[in-house]
């Protein structure tokens, strides 16, 4: 609901805001987005579909090419199925994303509807929630919008670390006046994660460990002025 907040409040910015300047012309141009993020391979298989934000600044080196970069944030919740496998534990997954993208323009600057493909590497801190169902509170306060009895969760621990990857993608944008676009974008995003490796003797069934590799598929709707 806060995402689709903050991007409902930047169309009405840009549908009320005289237009400056020709958007081809500018140098340098802000884009702020969000959407859902679908999962691919064994990351699939644990979290369900994610959301997030997104925010980035790009700098034009010419009328077909700019250099962008932007940050993401994303959250998961676990998978009900994996849920119940594990009992009366939960777990989320939430990354942070820093990327530099080239942006390659495929269409004429004047063009009313613009296509492009982006390209390049990122750097992404990715980290796993897991807690455990510690009983029943009680909570009742105006300021929090809430009276009654609630479930607590207790942490039981959280791991993560920054890990390289890369995305690659296409995105069409519409002009919306003179000084601002309106644009939908998916990039396919692959990281690489450590070798995750036993400690100790753990039954068959727990499993064997494995890298943590991930793929990422966030779809994006957002304004750039």
């Amino acid at each position: 609901m806060r995402i689709a907040k903050t991007v409902l409040f930047s169309a009405l910015l840009l549908a009320f805001t005289p237009a400056i300047g020709s958007a081809q012309d500018k140098p340098v141009h802000f884009n702020i987005g969000g959407g859902p993020t679908f999962l691919m391979g064994d990351l699939a298989d644990k979290f369900s579909m994610g959301w997030g934000p997104a925010v980035g600044v790009t700098f034009d080196t010419s009328e077909r090419i700019g250099f962008q970069f932007e940050y993401a944030y994303r959250w998961f919740a676990l998978k009900d199925e994996a849920d119940a496998a594990i009992g009366l534990l939960d777990a989320n997954h939430q990354t942070h994303e820093l990327s530099g993208n080239i942006i390659a323009n495929l269409t004429q600057p004047d063009s009313p509807v613009r296509f492009y493909i982006a390209a390049g590497p990122g750097m992404f801190y990715r980290s796993v929630e897991i807690t455990r169902y510690a009983g029943t509170g009680v909570v009742c306060d105006p300021w929090f919008y809430v009276c009654g009895t609630y479930p607590i969760e207790a942490v039981l621990g959280s791991r993560g670390g920054w890990d390289f990857g890369f995305n690659i993608g296409a995105g069409v944008g519409f002009a919306l006046g003179d000084s601002g676009e309106f644009y939908v974008e998916s990039k396919y995003r692959y990281v690489w994660g450590p070798e995750i490796v036993s400690a100790t003797q753990l039954p068959t069934s727990a499993g064997t460990g494995g890298n943590a590799n991930g793929q990422y598929m966030p779809l994006t709707f957002g304004f750039r002025f």
